[in-house]
């Protein structure tokens, strides 16, 4: 994908979560978000699938994103690397991002809302909105899927929609709270490739770590 297209579609998610920012703290989606987290949350719940989608929940963010990060740089090419250095710097924008709308907004979870919520997590006490799981896991899958090939980026957006769809299940999250999330995290991820793919800031700072990286392997030859 090209640079100047990058930045557009960026743009386009960015107001596309903007306006499901401004339905959430409106309160006009209230009603359909219940309704909604009821189907996803008691209506389609599985006991016998609970189990997984606790250990999709509890270890899809960073116990996921870490290694492929680190995979991606250590066993790929030169464009394997590059795209794990952007995902780098996405996650560590993405996280930033994130835990300032949290500060800033509060959005009261479902379960404290919809007496009848199956929680099957600890129930963590911060801001619903917007998922800081969904903001990370595509992030991580947009840049995957602009860097890597498909055999490996594809697997990496299903793991992306798995990780969304448990934190519903799970009953920690709206859906709103989901969609708001992967939105604004494939919105900045776009950005960084649209700002930095052959940028001169990337390209210098992308070879002062690989330089790096290599001195410290040629340490232990």
């Amino acid at each position: 994908m090209e640079r100047r297209s990058a930045r557009a579609w960026g743009y386009f998610f960015l107001v596309a979560f903007m306006a499901i920012f401004a339905l959430v703290a409106s309160g006009v989606l209230q009603p359909l978000d219940v309704r909604a987290f009821i189907i996803l949350n008691e209506r389609w719940s599985v006991p016998a699938l609970n189990a997984l989608f606790i250990c999709i929940s509890r270890y899809g963010r960073s116990y996921f994103w870490i290694p492929v990060v680190i995979l991606a740089w250590v066993l790929g090419g030169e464009r394997y690397k590059r795209g794990a250095l952007m995902m780098a710097i996405a996650f560590l924008i993405i996280i930033a991002v994130g835990l300032t709308l949290k500060a800033v907004y509060f959005r009261p979870r479902p379960f404290l809302d919809i007496p009848t919520a199956k929680v099957l997590m600890p129930r963590p006490s911060d801001s619903s909105f917007p998922s800081g799981h969904a903001l990370i896991v595509f992030g991580g899958a947009t840049i995957g899927l602009l860097f890597f090939k498909r055999r490996y980026s594809i697997p990496l957006l299903a793991e992306a929609v798995l990780v969304g769809y448990s934190r519903v299940y799970v009953g920690l999250h709206y859906p709103s709270d989901v969609v708001a999330g992967a939105l604004l995290g494939s919105s900045i991820a776009l950005l960084v490739y649209g700002f930095g793919n052959n940028a001169g800031w990337f390209e210098g700072l992308y070879h002062l770590v690989r330089s790096v990286y290599y001195g410290v392997l040629s340490l232990f030859r």
